[in-house]
């Protein structure tokens, strides 16, 4: 054996693990998971609030629309890295996938450390292959840091204390990182407070059995103490000032005294090891055990042989962390709940190795091969049980696309893909900019998922208007809700239906349409030039009488045309629906506003209304926007004939632009000649 794991084949073996384990990790992480959840969302908005400026100890959550506080170092972490990767699924994600590989890294050196080579490969091969720490490498969440903190805390036990070979000549490095680990901690989960305490509580009983330790090693480690207490002032500050956001009260967030019977928490939360694991499809295939039943039985084994050898120090390490940690996991009303496992995840890979290593060393030697060709041949069924599972199984499933918001994701990547190549048209809720929500629009989940924040697309509330690109050239309409077409406006959905909707396995069925309607615009804005008479306003000073757009703006706009009302009689308080395009022949006001009033008489307005239903500054030469006017009819409007009258203005200093007869100003509006509006009572009433 000692041939056979010299160090250098372990060391190659240990990278060939890593290797594998990358792969899992890394394939597909802009579509895998697809999209983000809830919880993944709150901690990139409190990113982005840490990008502005914001840092606290603790966030509140109310304004995410959650409970509670949270721990802002991983977010500072996740600001700081996604500067240099960029943001999107896989900017926000490469982190984790960083922290994981680490994570095994350190896990692999505290096995070998502890209990052989054999074990230590063992422990990373683990968590290697496993469908839960895969998952838990490519979120997005503090609980990712968790293992390589324990890991950590662990490996600085390990090298600070004599645990496993003779006492060491101290050194001041390994103490201060072991407490710059435990200090940091605190600042970005609350699970740090029992990883803390069983290492204080590991240094007691390294001090109390009298164990080989050097008046040095007493000095540094008060060292390493003294340190943690002094990163751990700010975090003790901050609770007593914000007692209901601090940590204290969330080790157990999952404990409810009344409706938890700690009994059945805890075996639920250990069947979930072996037999029956996590419903939550955001974590697990609901059902499937955290490891194989032979892996747990291995890990039982590794369990026993650490009771068997208790006294020693190298074997009461992973006691005490087994034992100070699972309550975190195992006392939890939803129990068996995966999110609160990753801090036992290291105890238990190491349990693992233990468990293996003790298999092989109690074996005869002529049957020690079959553990080998055993181990390896778990690690092969792990690898493709996860790999099936993870690639193929988990993201269809159904509850996982609600969860993971896939339809915003899938349209994010494929505009990532297609945006610098076709015109696009992204439809949303509204273009105005709103006070901060507690729950992200549909348009900001879809802004939130793409990585070429700077992609040229152009936003359109298609309840209200539309963008034809380059004069409805060839062009794509992303509808990032469900049931956008069903409840357009009757003539935007006549135009959209002249188009092609986009099938693909990685689209959903309503998300995309390629449209080409330059003909059919065309021809449409040619008939206005006959049929949609216009005239000018009395303080024009200009000759009376219709004329035909295209009509020129102030600000870069032509009018080029509506569609008439027809005949009908409006009732008081029904409303009168104006269709009218524009046409950009440069740079917008970025404010601007269009705005339809219904007049009695050229002075005197019943009603209006003013908006826009695109985004000015992304508007190009050429651009021709529909834009669907809805203006109430007040209930006293007396019987009689009204005049309709256009135009447009700066938001910012209310200024309207001229109307140009060639450089001529004539005013500041058009009168639509033949959208007289009737108001009375119809035949029938």
């Amino acid at each position: 054996m000692k041939v056979l794991l010299s160090s250098r084949v372990s060391f190659a073996l240990a990278v060939l693990l890593l290797l594998t384990a990358a792969a899992l990790r890394i394939g597909g992480l802009g579509t895998l998971p697809p999209g983000l959840n809830d919880q993944e969302i709150i901690d990139i908005r409190i990113v982005e609030s840490v990008r502005a400026g914001r840092i606290e100890a603790f966030y509140n959550l109310a304004p995410l629309g959650a409970e509670g506080g949270r721990e802002g170092l991983y977010h500072t972490l996740l600001a700081a890295s996604s500067t240099f990767t960029g943001s999107g699924l896989i900017g926000y994600r490469i982190l984790s996938v960083l922290v994981g590989l680490l994570t095994l890294a350190l896990l692999y050196a505290v096995g070998l450390r502890l209990y052989g080579p054999l074990a230590g490969l063992a422990a990373i091969a683990l968590l290697a292959v496993s469908l839960f720490p895969v998952l838990l490498s490519r979120g997005i969440g503090r609980e990712t840091l968790l293992p390589l903190l324990v890991a950590a805390a662990l490996l600085g036990l390990v090298k600070a204390l004599p645990v496993y070979n003779a006492p060491r000549a101290p050194t001041t490095l390994t103490y201060a990182a072991l407490g710059l680990v435990l200090g940091l901690g605190f600042y970005i989960h609350p699970a740090v407070l029992l990883i803390t305490l069983f290492s204080v509580l590991f240094i007691g009983y390294m001090v109390l059995t009298q164990q080989p330790l050097s008046r040095r090693t007493v000095s540094y480690i008060s060292f390493a103490i003294l340190l943690l207490i002094i990163l751990v002032v700010p975090y003790v500050l901050s609770t007593i000032r914000l007692p209901r956001l601090a940590g204290t009260g969330r080790v157990f967030a999952g404990y409810t005294i009344d409706q938890l019977a700690p009994l059945q928490a805890v075996w639920d939360g250990m069947r979930g090891l072996f037999f029956v694991g996590d419903p939550n499809p955001i974590y697990n295939i609901p059902g499937r055990p955290l490891f194989d039943l032979i892996s747990g039985v291995v890990i039982l084994l590794g369990f026993l042989a650490a009771l068997r050898y208790w006294r020693k120090p190298r074997f009461m390490l992973l006691l005490l962390a087994l034992f100070i940690l699972s309550p975190i996991a195992f006392l939890n009303v939803n129990s068996p709940d995966f999110h609160r496992y990753p801090v036992l995840l290291p105890v238990l890979a190491l349990l693992f190795g233990l468990g293996v290593s003790a298999l092989y060393h109690n074996l005869a030697r002529r049957t020690r091969p079959l553990v080998l060709v055993g181990l390896a041949g778990l690690l092969v069924f792990n690898l493709v049980w996860t790999g099936r599972d993870f690639f193929s199984i988990w993201p269809q499933l159904a509850e996982v696309q609600r969860a993971y918001h896939t339809r915003q994701a899938h349209l994010a990547h494929h505009i990532d893909v297609t945006a610098s190549e076709i015109p696009t048209v992204i439809c949303t809720g509204s273009v105005f900019s709103a006070p901060p929500r507690r729950e992200l629009t549909d348009t900001q989940l879809l802004l939130v998922m793409t990585h070429r924040k700077n992609a040229p697309v152009r936003f359109a509330d298609c309840g209200t208007g539309m963008i034809f690109t380059s004069g409805g050239e060839h062009q794509q309409i992303i509808m990032n809700t469900p049931g956008t077409l069903d409840n357009m406006h009757p003539r935007l959905r006549e135009w959209l239906l002249l188009g092609e909707v986009l099938n693909s396995p990685n689209l959903p069925p309503d998300g995309v349409i390629v449209l080409d309607v330059s003909q059919e615009l065309a021809a449409q804005i040619g008939l206005f030039t006959t049929t949609a008479g216009v005239e000018y306003g009395p303080e024009a000073f200009a000759p009376s009488g219709e004329i035909y757009p295209p009509v020129r703006f102030g600000g870069n706009l032509s009018f080029l045309g509506y569609e008439p009302l027809g005949e009908a009689v409006y009732q008081p308080g029904s409303i009168v629906t104006s269709v009218n395009y524009w046409r950009v022949d440069g740079p917008p006001p970025p404010d601007m506003r269009l705005f339809t009033h219904i007049l009695s008489d050229p002075a005197n307005i019943v009603a209006q209304t003013d908006t826009r239903s695109v985004l000015p500054t992304q508007l190009r030469t050429r651009d021709v926007f529909m834009q669907i006017m809805f203006v109430t009819l007040p209930l006293s409007t007396p019987d009689g004939q009204y005049s309709m009258s256009v135009g447009v203005y700066q938001d910012s200093d209310r200024m309207r632009m001229a109307v140009l007869d060639g450089n001529t100003p004539r005013g500041t509006r058009l009168f639509l000649s033949e959208n007289v509006i009737h108001v009375g009572q119809t035949e029938e009433d």
